[in-house]
């Protein structure tokens, strides 16, 4: 044991952190804890050294591991420490290689957005929008966030009257309801989650916008057509690297040449495997992209241009925050709802993707596409709904 507290203890980087092992006690970093980390087991302790990512959340989610104080305060040592990294960071990075095949990608997104609608209604915005809101202030509650968000990425689009909207991975459909309503635009949805496509189905025809609305309950490859705008917020982070060049084509030819599009995805400040912890218990099939890993394949592989990118980094971390805070308001609902053991799982994806977004190495980017026909604006200009 004592060779895995010298380790941690020389590797710590973040708050100090009481820890109990058993009936030992030792600590991580330097000032008074105010957290303290206790380790039922001893036998974790060589393991959280050599998987540390995999072995805490799966201890955390048995309750063999618990806090006492702040969990992201661990998440936050963890990040700023680099002990999120996996050891056997070259297998993973060999693994992120495998490709995602249809069948497999639709029970990988399944798997997450099917655990139920009531689920995510706890403690979502009342758009049950589900991806980085926009903070103009910081002071904005959820839903003033999320709307703000809805709203920013309509004008980077420079949406018109009666234009035609691709929404690849529309969740429960909050940006295309959006864009219907305020540009007067004809959207269609693509999700290939049961739950969220009879979500929007049903909300389109309480709302007398069938006719403007459409949900496509696929996988991203089976698309056709052509449409004056694209934008795919959250979903890109699914595809898997393998196809990626396959992903821009197939975006490129769903976009009409004059058309402009959006790309909004979580990604990494340097490459790097995915977490194992996360690929298993939360996002199987996940990657996430570095700008050069999406950039390249854009620029080598299609005629599409980059007008802008940009990194909402500080605003994920806050919307990760206020998340937090509604699910923990909820959390006895979904304990009852799905187990003791899920609410650990999803306090611990939570609060450790926020520690990811304020100490670690995880952006937000937002990418705005034009077709080779497109006219690039000259200014900064955005248009407000109608």
């Amino acid at each position: 044991m004592n060779l895995g507290v010298n380790y941690l203890q020389k590797r710590w980087q973040g708050p100090a952190i009481k820890v109990q092992v058993g009936q030992h006690n030792f600590q991580l970093g330097q000032g008074v804890p105010t957290t303290t980390l206790i380790i039922h087991s001893p036998t974790l302790l060589p393991r959280l050294v050599l998987r540390p990512s995999l072995t805490f959340g799966q201890a955390y989610m048995r309750g063999e591991i618990a806090i006492e104080g702040q969990l992201i305060d661990v998440m936050q040592g963890f990040h700023q420490s680099r002990l999120i990294l996996p050891t056997l960071a070259r297998v993973s990075r060999l693994l992120s290689f495998i490709p995602n095949t249809v069948g497999q990608a639709i029970r990988n997104a399944q798997h997450h957005y099917d655990i139920g609608n009531d689920f995510y209604q706890l403690w979502l915005d009342q758009t049950q929008t589900y991806s980085c809101a926009y903070f103009e202030t910081g002071q904005e509650n959820i839903d003033e966030a999320q709307q703000k968000k809805l709203s920013l990425i309509c004008q980077k689009l420079r949406l018109q009257p009666n234009q035609t909207l691709l929404d690849i991975g529309c969740g429960w459909g909050a940006l295309i309801f959006y864009a219907s309503a305020n540009y007067d635009v004809k959207a269609t949805g693509v999700t290939p989650s049961k739950e969220q496509a009879a979500f929007i189905r049903q909300e389109a025809k309480k709302r007398g916008l069938e006719d403007k609305i459409t949900v496509l309950e696929s996988d991203w490859r089976s698309l056709s057509g052509t449409y004056d705008r694209i934008v795919s917020v959250g979903m890109f982070e699914h595809v898997g690297r393998p196809h990626y060049r396959q992903f821009l084509r197939q975006w490129q030819s769903l976009l009409k040449p004059n058309g402009i599009s959006l790309l909004h995805t979580i990604g990494r400040r340097e490459p790097g495997p995915s977490d194992p912890w996360i690929k298993r218990e939360i996002f199987p099939g996940g990657f996430l992209p570095t700008i050069a890993q999406i950039q390249q394949p854009l620029e080598l592989g299609t005629q599409l241009r980059i007008y802008r990118i940009e990194n909402w980094r500080p605003h994920y971390a806050l919307t990760l925050k206020l998340w937090s805070e509604n699910f923990e308001r909820v959390q006895s609902q979904v304990t009852d709802m799905l187990g003791e053991s899920f609410v650990r799982k999803w306090r611990l994806y939570l609060q450790g993707s926020q520690a990811g977004f304020m100490f670690g190495a995880l952006d937000l980017y937002q990418f705005e596409i034009y077709g080779p026909a497109a006219k690039l604006p000259l200014n900064r200009t955005l248009i407000s709904p109608r």
